[in-house]
């Protein structure tokens, strides 16, 4: 989870880092962009001109920032499955690499899918989210929260690192929009948390009155201890295939 700002010169570099860590961990890294209101003038729309007038913010990204407070300590940084390294959950992005490494290290202790169905015509969207228990050690309060990315969305974006310290055709990428579903998602696997048990839950909105992109939107579904809030397995499936 990626805290950045559009307006926030050292940001489009924790991009990088992102984009690498998913290049070279196929399926195994998923990435969200959290532009947070707490970040103030990094994330602020601009009221006047041409520029930065894109309002990224949303009451998803708030809800998520006022709970683990990290745009609070400044962009860029990020956390890895929602843990604490060395002391920490708001990671400087040159950390992300060994703590993702760290995690990609462990067993798996759970298995999530999802099956979606897409109606262009009035633009509702249902999901089915399977997740299936994988250690007898898993968690018992466990909470399934889907969320909606956008990719490819080409706006303003401040860098230091380039002449003018400005990009008018950035591509910003794994944009969290909105949650599909309360924002914390629901409670799973309540009954039984045991190896091999498992259970389906669903999920469906209407974004009739948004103008997202469904073509280069995806879903991300995450799997979470609601007492630590540490992520347990994530999955990520484009909207349109």
């Amino acid at each position: 989870e990626d805290y950045t700002g559009h307006r926030c010169g050292n940001c489009p570099n924790a991009g990088t880092i992102l984009k690498e860590l998913i290049s070279a961990n196929p399926d195994q890294v998923i990435g969200l962009a959290i532009h947070a209101e707490n970040a103030g003038y990094f994330t602020a729309p601009k009221n006047d001109g041409d520029k930065f007038r894109h309002d990224f913010r949303n009451e998803v990204s708030n809800t998520l920032d006022a709970e683990f407070q990290i745009a609070a300590t400044g962009l860029p940084k990020g956390m890895v499955n929602r843990k604490a390294f060395n002391g920490t959950k708001a990671l400087p992005p040159s950390t992300w690499n060994q703590a993702v490494n760290t995690e990609l290290a462990l067993d798996i202790q759970a298995d999530v899918q999802l099956a979606h169905e897409w109606n262009e015509t009035d633009r509702s969207l249902c999901i089915f989210a399977f997740v299936e228990s994988r250690s007898s050690a898993l968690p018992s309060n466990l909470k399934l929260a889907v969320y909606l990315a956008e990719h490819k969305f080409v706006n303003w974006q401040a860098d230091y690192s380039v002449p003018g310290e400005e990009i008018e055709n950035y591509e910003h990428n794994h944009i969290l929009r909105t949650a599909i579903g309360p924002i914390w998602g629901r409670q799973v696997l309540a009954n039984n948390s045991a190896n091999g048990s498992n259970e389906i839950q669903v999920f469906s909105a209407n974004l009739s009155g948004q103008t997202w992109d469904m073509n280069n939107c995806s879903l991300v579904a995450v799997l979470y201890d609601d007492q630590s809030m540490e992520v347990i397995q994530a999955e990520e499936v484009q909207v349109i295939p």
